[in-house]
């Protein structure tokens, strides 16, 4: 297939959904999130046989959202049902994230027999014992040995894998290139002070550009979580058992939280420190903003706002005290419900292998590239990538590669744990006078006592 020129398909794009990384409310980025078709009721082939000559007619329940399919997706489906005449497919529209749901649904007994949920879900849901271990599944399946490790050990556990990954979006570092030649700017900076020189380069009040932007009014911890690591730190500790340690007066966090201070004190963060993340991307993309974190899968929205996509840098973000440049990756994997029978079991593995496979894959960037959504995400596989079918700017492409062995998940607990850190920062940047560690040390002792324990009890393994 002729690749096509990546101007002219993020010229042409049209309508995405931002990825949103706070706890249990991920937005997904529909146009790279491979996914089957999402119609209400129940779906099978018209020319679908009563069973095979192996099985036993199975309904396979889902969970999917309200979003329209297309024909694309329809004839892909249409081929699952045609291999697997002995399936039927029961689809129940769950708007918003179905993956996030499916903890309430199995308390419930209305959990679908597989789903697809947020990498932030998994250490929750594994250690609540509702998903099925894979193995028996992947063990005789001659694709297994071509996905990533790094993603495929994520989801490992004692030896059990438990989710199949889908797609992955990486926190990046976005700059935009016009602003850094404007600037004098030669190269992208490899430290935080090389980030903060740059910004005050850049940042030009009078014409509303700001040097460097981050979360500051809502999801904070979202972010900060990066610096904290890329000082050489984390915000909590898992143990063995699953239960969790808060560490959010680690001397990394405290590194992280003045080098915000130092970035709003140096006059280079954006002036209006209400702008929630959407208004981040949004002046990202109307060339306001100099650098900030920036995911792989928000090329297309900035494009949207006027940005030439000549002009959109990817790296990966500045190194901390540490010298590390980690950061997170985000993502969704299908997992199958353990409550459910054998059989349901069976169907759910053939729907996840069909749909996890390199030639749905291959097919479903093809027929994106024809209609023009070439956001920079990775494929969960060593024998394809997104490059594949686009071309990407040379960069693109190293920094995706690179993701794969600095990204991580974020921090343990954060979907329980976060608004504490988010509190906390937003203290430390409205107040120029604020200690750090007093803030900090206060968001934990609030948080033990409001949250530890029962998170630690609904967790512990």
């Amino acid at each position: 297939m002729k690749k096509k020129l990546i101007s002219m398909l993020l010229a042409a794009t049209l309508g995405v959904t931002l990825l949103a990384g706070c706890g249990g409310d991920d937005k997904k980025t529909q146009q790279n999130t491979p996914s089957p078709t999402e119609n209400n009721g129940d779906t099978q082939n018209p020319d679908v046989q009563p069973a095979d000559a192996e099985h036993e007619p199975v309904e396979l329940t889902l969970w999917v959202t309200s979003r329209n399919s297309d024909d694309w997706s329809d004839s892909m489906e249409q081929k699952f049902l045609e291999e697997n005449s002995w399936i039927t497919l029961n689809k129940v529209v769950k708007e918003g994230d179905p993956g996030n749901e499916f903890y309430q649904g199995v308390a419930s007994g209305t959990a679908p027999d597989l789903v697809k949920c947020s990498f932030t879900m998994m250490d929750s849901y594994i250690a609540s014992g509702i998903l099925e271990p894979l193995n028996k599944y992947t063990d005789s399946w001659d694709e297994w040995g071509n996905f990533t490790q790094e993603y495929v050990d994520m989801f490992t556990h004692d030896g059990n894998i438990y989710g199949i990954p889908s797609q992955v979006a990486p926190m990046l570092f976005g700059y935009n290139k016009a602003l850094f030649a404007e600037a004098g700017i030669e190269s992208v900076p490899a430290t935080w002070d090389e980030a903060i020189e740059a910004a005050k380069k850049i940042n030009n009040p009078d014409n509303q550009i700001t040097g460097y932007a981050t979360l500051a009014a809502e999801w904070t911890e979202w972010f900060f979580q990066y610096y904290v690591w890329q000082a050489g730190g984390d915000l909590t500790v898992e143990n063995p058992d699953g239960t969790a340690e808060l560490t959010f007066t680690d001397p990394a966090v405290i590194e992280a939280a003045k080098y915000y201070q130092r970035l709003k004190s140096e006059g280079v963060l954006q002036s209006d420190m209400t702008l929630k993340f959407t208004d981040l991307v949004t002046n990202f993309g109307l060339g306001k903003i100099g650098m900030m974190p920036f995911a792989g899968d928000w090329v297309s929205e900035a494009v949207a706002n006027g940005i030439s996509p000549d002009d959109i840098g990817l790296s990966l973000p500045p190194a901390g005290p540490s010298g590390e440049q980690t950061t997170a990756i985000a993502g969704e994997c299908y997992v199958i419900n353990a409550a459910a029978d054998d059989a349901k079991k069976e169907a759910a593995w053939e729907y996840i292998k069909f749909y996890e496979s390199k030639e749905y894959f291959s097919s479903y960037f093809e027929n994106l590239a024809t209609k023009g959504a070439p956001n920079p995400v990775i494929i969960p596989r060593d024998d394809i990538s997104v490059t594949d079918f686009y071309e990407f700017p040379a960069e693109y492409k190293d920094v995706l590669e690179a993701a794969k062995s600095v990204g991580r998940l974020e921090f343990y607990g954060k979907a329980s744990f976060g608004s504490y850190v988010d509190r906390a920062v937003q203290k430390v940047l409205a107040d120029p006078n604020a200690d750090p560690e007093k803030e900090f040390g206060d968001a934990q002792e609030l948080c033990k006592s409001e949250a530890l324990e029962t998170f630690n009890e609904d967790n512990k393994r």
